[in-house]
């Protein structure tokens, strides 16, 4: 029997549809190629989307906030070997640069690290294949652009964002014995089976930065700064008579602090 090729043709973008909850989608969601205004706490986010998909590939993000006029190179990274990536749909990892006032042109320039099971040659002890690729966004600080709001910029289906990086991540697993793998010890020593194509596309406007994440990663700001500083702002809860922790999510590594311009991360 002869099927038509339109009928092959909707079976395939059913087959894209039903498949897209395989792939992890990462996303730098902010800032995007745009020009924002100075701001004392400027966010930093991305966005794992389906983040279950994550729990066995022992993602990793390191990035460099640039000053393209001045000069000014820091490097950061964010911790996630702890993330609970089946609590959330899409998961928002996040810092926040303090004191980011200086106008000019800036840039985060940041590498996704991930392993996945080698299928190939695992007979040769090269039982997990590392995987990195590098992505660039530009954006601009102008006193000139309207005040800073997260909420607003990420609210548009359509935006400037670049692309980021789409994986597919297929059901298939393998324990890996091999005390080589660094990230066996946060996987229980499962890798997971990674498709080599086709290459899924990525969309940074279908996440969305919303008020009550926004709230979460302040909180986590706010929390994070009272534990490691001893000239608390007025804002930190008292310590002896706080009753609830501050909600904390997206939770970034340790505090990396530089001397150039007073400018640091929480």
């Amino acid at each position: 029997m002869h099927i038509p090729t339109t009928i092959w043709m909707l079976a395939a973008y059913l087959g894209t549809v039903i498949n897209a909850s395989d792939v992890l989608e990462v996303n730098l969601v902010f800032p995007r190629n745009e020009t924002y205004g100075p701001n004392e706490t400027f966010p930093i986010v991305f966005a794992f989307k389906n983040s279950e998909r994550a729990r066995h590939l022992n993602p990793s993000i390191s990035y460099s906030l640039r000053d393209e006029d001045g000069g000014k190179v820091y490097n950061l990274w964010n911790e996630l070997q702890w993330v609970n990536w089946t609590d959330q749909e899409t998961y928002f990892a996040h810092r926040f640069a303090d004191s980011l006032n200086t106008e000019g042109r800036w840039s985060v320039l940041w590498t996704l690290g991930w392993d996945s099971c080698n299928l190939e040659f695992p007979e040769y002890g090269n039982e997990v294949i590392s995987n990195t690729t590098t992505k660039r966004t530009m954006f601009t600080i102008s006193n000139s652009a309207l005040k800073l709001d997260p909420v607003a910029a990420t609210a548009n289906k359509t935006c400037t964002g670049q692309p980021g990086v789409a994986i597919n991540v297929t059901d298939k697993t393998k324990y890996v014995n091999s005390a080589l793998w660094e990230g066996g010890k946060y996987t229980n020593h499962t890798c997971a089976v990674v498709a080599p194509s086709p290459t899924p596309s990525t969309n940074p406007c279908r996440s969305q930065i919303d008020k009550t994440t926004l709230a979460s990663m302040e909180a986590s700001r706010l929390a994070r700064y009272c534990d490691l500083y001893f000239n608390e702002p007025a804002e930190c809860p008292d310590q002896k008579s706080a009753a609830q922790p501050l909600a904390v999510a997206g939770l970034s590594c340790l505090l990396g602090l530089t001397g150039a311009l007073g400018f640091f991360l929480v």
